[in-house]
């Protein structure tokens, strides 16, 4: 990259690894109060052809010895005398994120549309987004602050973290319901956060979850209800399709005869799924090969494994993001039996805290803490990198405020209290953590 700067007493200019060229400058006490910067090129690991970036971290190490990082694909020029107002000079010139060392990091969202509502992104990184971190009111892209934080502090470069967001599907019935999908490997949890009461008047929402074992009890043996379910998508598929090509081709809306063959052939296909009922604050932890599909008015906050890898049995709408449906391969694999409920393991009980390990898969862990009004969560040993989504109340931290749906991305090197505001609501927050992580109180 090319920047109007020439080296001098408060600023360091050099290319190459941005951590390796930081850990030789970091140790120099003389360095406090002045800048490092070092141009470097990351991979997009996140589009198909993985272009590469010309990027520029910024190291700042201020009078006290904090040290911020700032990463930006602008070119620099001089503006300021002084260092430290330089640094701020152009962040708000080239709007990106002032990141200090060993703090906790806001989620900015990024709303991804969808054919059945939205979902909200707090750490994606995919083609489609790529999610950002908070600092002093600007954003920085999560991979291009993972590859310049030291001590991988955010995660490894090039690695992504938790998949965390929100879904957000229309109260519309059938147009807000999700594909009915199952996945190999991407691991899901959902917590509900609301049920619109346009959809569900009654405050109780629906997931399709498996298959219905009274429909299952109608045929003797396994291959046989699977055949049959075959059967009733593939019926219904020809409808939809058919359905679809009017949509698209802007024609005269369909005959009430094709309109009734669809409603009819959907309701025979949904007959051999299972309707699971949700209510807010229920956790729904969805098992590999498990068909699901969240319904319309059901808003969820999702952790997940970070790969995009689905199998869509059938959905009531077109399919935008590929042009078939993966039923026959689903059918193969899917499992029949329904899961057993959950049972939380508590991990922490006591007066005004309560911490409960609500997923505990192979690659990653949930846990929902519950704190008291003016009660906190303090000693937690971060090993890699935590996420935080508030659920209910207000948290305190660092001299913020946080609401429900907000989230927060705590460093490897954090160390500070999570802390339940003075308000008549508990706080009730997920906390997610890389599989081999751990939290002790």
């Amino acid at each position: 990259m090319k920047h109007s700067l020439t080296e001098s007493a408060t600023l360091r200019y050099e290319s190459g690894d941005p951590l390796a060229q930081l850990s030789q400058w970091l140790p120099r006490k003389a360095e406090r109060g002045k800048l490092l910067l070092v141009d470097f090129s990351l991979r997009q690991y996140w589009l198909p052809e993985a272009e590469v970036l010309a990027l520029t971290a910024i190291y700042y190490k201020d009078a006290g010895g904090s040290l911020w990082v700032s990463v930006t694909d602008r070119a620099l020029c001089y503006s300021e005398s002084g260092p430290g107002q330089q640094y701020a000079a152009w962040a708000v010139q080239h709007q990106f994120a002032r990141i200090k060392a060993g703090e906790a990091l806001r989620l900015a969202p990024t709303f991804i549309p969808k054919p059945w509502g939205r979902e909200i992104w707090l750490t994606g990184v995919e083609q489609r987004g790529v999610c950002k971190v908070e600092g002093m009111g600007e954003e920085t892209p999560i991979p291009w602050l993972q590859a310049a934080m030291p001590g991988e502090d955010v995660g490894a470069c090039g690695t992504p973290l938790i998949l965390l967001k929100i879904l957000d599907p229309s109260a519309e019935p059938v147009v807000g319901d999700l594909y009915f999908e199952l996945h190999e490997e991407k691991r899901e949890v959902y917590v509900v956060t609301h049920i619109d009461e346009r959809a569900w008047p009654d405050g109780t929402g629906y997931i399709r979850f498996g298959f219905a074992p009274k429909k299952r009890a109608l045929y003797p043996r396994e291959d046989a209800f699977r055949a049959a379910y075959l059967d009733a998508v593939r019926r219904y598929e020809v409808v939809r399709r058919q359905l679809d090509t009017i949509i698209d081709e802007q024609s005269p809306p369909p005959a009430a005869e094709l309109a009734s063959q669809e409603r009819q052939l959907r309701g025979e296909m949904d007959s051999f799924t299972h309707m699971k009922p949700l209510r807010v604050g229920d956790v729904v932890k969805v098992p590999l090969l498990t068909p699901h599909a969240l319904q319309h008015g059901v808003r969820t906050i999702e952790f997940q494994t970070p790969v995009y890898e689905r199998k869509i049995l059938s959905f009531a709408q077109k399919v935008l993001t590929q042009d078939h449906w993966d039923t026959r391969e689903g059918v193969a694999q899917m499992h029949l039996e329904l899961p057993e409920p959950e049972r939380f393991e508590v991990v922490l009980q006591e007066e005004g805290v309560l911490v409960e390990r609500i997923v505990d898969f192979s690659d990653f862990e949930v846990r929902r803490v519950s704190l008291a009004p003016g009660q906190s969560l303090a000693n937690l040993v971060i090993e890699q990198y935590a996420l935080i989504m508030v659920v209910a109340g207000q948290m305190q931290l660092a001299g913020s405020v946080y609401g429900p749906e907000q989230a927060l991305l705590l460093p490897r090197a954090w160390q500070d209290s999570l802390v339940a505001a003075q308000t008549a609501s508990t706080l009730v927050f997920l906390l997610a953590l890389p599989r081999d992580s751990a939290v002790e109180s």
